[in-house]
């Protein structure tokens, strides 16, 4: 039986659409239980309903959550691409072809976060977790594809450009904090 190659094409969209959508109900709970708290949720009921408040709460984690989300795809796919540039011989694109299964484990992943709707942690454990089982997945898949050494080499250069990657980010924000911490003060 023959089956169409873009069978999966979906899988990462949804995926990426699904893990927002958990997380930003889960988010958006917490979130409404902080303005509570903080005592800025009655101000906002004076000028919105509840069902719009939490409606207005939920739409902006989920957007945040899919940028952040398709962000980080598009990123995984250059550092995918340019290290197999770098370390595969091959001139079709079988390599990248055979990885494309790994996208239902996202798909999955991101179906078994709807059970913890209500638990923040708990949804973002199993995001973390499928990250580490797709990884698995990258590992053993890459490991077929290539010898060892340009195995490692793949799997170095993309562990190195993530590195770059986040702890940029993370110094853009700390010093982003420390700015507004200095305007506050």
């Amino acid at each position: 039986m023959k089956t169409n190659v873009y069978l999966l094409s979906y899988a990462p969209l949804i995926g990426i659409i699904l893990f927002s959508m958990s997380l930003a109900i889960a988010t958006s709970e917490y979130a409404i239980q902080w303005l509570t708290r903080v005592g800025v949720y009655s101000e906002i009921i004076a000028l919105l309903s509840v069902q719009e408040t939490k409606i207005l709460v939920l739409v902006m984690f989920f957007t945040i959550y899919f940028m952040l989300f398709s962000a980080f795809k598009l990123v995984a796919d250059t550092f995918n691409q340019l290290g197999f540039a770098f370390f595969a011989r091959e001139t079709n694109g079988s390599s990248l072809h055979r990885l494309k299964p790994g996208a239902t484990i996202f798909l999955v992943g991101s179906g078994v976060s709807f059970l913890f709707l209500t638990s923040l942690p708990a949804a973002v454990a199993v995001l973390l977790g499928t990250f580490v089982v797709y990884l698995f997945y990258y590992i053993w898949q890459v490991s077929q594809l290539m010898s060892t050494l340009r195995a490692i080499g793949l799997l170095l250069i993309q562990a190195m450009m993530w590195a770059i990657l986040l702890s940029g980010l993370v110094w853009a924000l700390l010093r982003l904090f420390n700015s507004v911490g200095d305007i506050i003060l």
